[in-house]
């Protein structure tokens, strides 16, 4: 089975809608199966200037009016399998008026597949997680594009994501008939890069990327025999999570460490999160504005780990304008004199996603050897 990337599963996710070919994509737990589905979809809909919505999320008196108004909206459904039963695909007998025959009452998201006028994706999670009596309710949907006896409209694209047999979680076999109606592809994990790149995007917490640039290794931490807590790409973002809402992490104040072990530990595990709050803790040891006030002092620093929270700390202080451009390439100058390409670019990057005017004054300069020799870094 071919492997691809998530910016690779995007695309083909596209392309699969519009030939209205359904898709299975397997991987990891933790890596962004769901995530990658969803950012196609809100794509997809942007391309048809289309209202994009999460079916999951919306009231009842919201998918009624999603119904009526089927035109304007482009609809992501997100079903779990694992946590349904056949009936919950297939509907519920009911006797007809004539008391003679029966018909199916199906779900209301089946009902608005039927509307001519809708348009989304229908997204199978957990599909090999299932009981094998609810993968077969769903054969005919994928097989036919029919939900009981409705037909689905040629606007829905059908997806459908497992996990791999490694994951130990349980996994049902795909009937191969059923494998064979569907392309096929493994999605990896994301390299560094690609998942900073998200992660400057989605609001991920810069001390998180600072700490995970530093030690790329711990982006994913699966040992099985490990009585550990798995690290995983979504354990990272659920502690951004915990710490923005929270606001633990205060760079220009006390932070809580013990607070922030804890929830650490909860998210990612022990091991990892008491290597993280040590990362963060370099905050107590190093004075920041006199390393901004005299970027000189940097080369006095030996350990690797200080120089890239610093290099986070300052992104933080331009993001919050605290920080000027000229400063961020006057730190640049330093790092690159004492050879640190991998922190000046990482540095560059962070203030390109963090701050909008980094791109307008980075375009003002016309003669600089840092731009020469870092701009190919920028994404």
């Amino acid at each position: 089975m071919i492997q691809i990337d998530h910016d690779e599963l995007k695309e083909l996710v596209k392309d699969y809608y519009k030939a209205k070919t359904s898709l299975f994509i397997y991987g990891r737990f933790g890596i962004g199966k769901s995530d990658t589905l969803k950012a196609s979809a809100k794509e997809l809909a942007e391309e048809k200037k289309k209202i994009f919505v999460e079916w999951a999320k919306l009231t009842d008196t919201q998918k009624e009016e999603v119904k009526a108004k089927a035109e304007d909206y482009f609809v992501f459904i997100d079903i779990r399998l694992s946590e349904y039963d056949s009936s919950d695909i297939k509907g519920l007998p009911m006797f007809k008026d004539d008391k003679k025959s029966i018909e199916f009452k199906v779900p209301t998201w089946a009902l608005l597949l039927e509307n001519p006028m809708s348009d989304g994706v229908l997204f199978f999670d957990e599909i090999n997680l299932a009981p094998p009596l609810v993968m077969s309710s769903c054969y005919k949907i994928i097989y036919d594009r029919i939900v009981n006896e409705s037909k689905i409209n040629d606007n829905w694209g059908i997806c459908g994501a497992g996990n791999l047999d490694e994951d130990r979680a349980y996994t049902n076999n795909i009937a191969p008939p059923l494998k064979d109606r569907c392309g096929e592809v493994e999605l990896v994990g994301a390299s560094m890069d690609k998942w900073m790149k998200w992660g400057l995007e989605n609001g991920i917490n810069t001390r998180i990327l600072g700490f995970a640039n530093f030690k790329n290794s711990v982006l994913y931490v699966v040992d099985f025999d490990d009585k550990q807590k798995f690290t995983t790409y979504r354990g990272w973002a659920r502690l951004s999570n915990l710490i923005n809402i929270n606001n633990i992490i205060n760079p220009e104040g006390k932070t809580d460490y013990a607070k922030l072990g804890l929830i650490a530990k909860s998210a990612i595990g022990e091991g990892v999160a008491s290597e993280f709050v040590a990362f963060c803790k370099i905050n107590e040891q190093i004075n920041m504005e006199e390393l901004i006030t005299k970027p000189e002092k940097l080369k006095q620093i030996k350990e690797i780990n200080v120089l890239w929270f610093v290099n986070t700390a300052l992104a933080d202080k331009y993001k919050e304008n605290k920080v000027k451009f000229d400063k961020v390439m006057e730190v640049s100058g330093i790092m690159d004199e004492m050879g640190y390409v991998e922190l000046v670019a990482y540095l560059w990057r962070m203030c390109y996603g963090l701050n909008k005017n980094f791109k307008k004054d980075f375009l003002k300069i016309t003669d600089d050897k840092l731009v020469d020799k870092y701009s190919k870094y920028l994404y």
